[in-house]
């Protein structure tokens, strides 16, 4: 199980461009997200337009759902901002978790 609360974690992932960072922040009640954001954290101009690209959509795929469950894969054209986001939700997990 999971106590409820607010998580803002930083996610890693490789891109082309490099390891990039994007900030993700969720609320957790009962182990489901009520809530999210992300904050774009890249430097270069194309990963920056994936990031947000990915924040743009992402969140149809996040609120309402169990974080035991979350994974995301491709979102709006994005394969590689989706990596740091998984990245991110897991150190949340592991903040949360009882």
């Amino acid at each position: 199980s999971f106590k409820n609360g607010t998580y803002t974690v930083t996610g890693d992932y490789v891109s082309p461009d490099g390891t990039q960072q994007i900030e993700v922040t969720l609320t957790l009640l009962d182990g489901v997200v009520t809530s999210a954001s992300v904050t774009p954290k890249a430097d270069a101009p194309t990963t920056r337009q994936y990031q947000n690209l990915f924040a743009s959509d992402y969140k149809k795929f996040v609120v309402g759902k169990s974080i035991s469950d979350l994974k995301l894969n491709r979102v709006s054209g994005s394969s590689l901002t989706p990596q740091g986001f998984n990245d991110a939700v897991e150190k949340i997990k592991a903040q949360a978790g009882v």
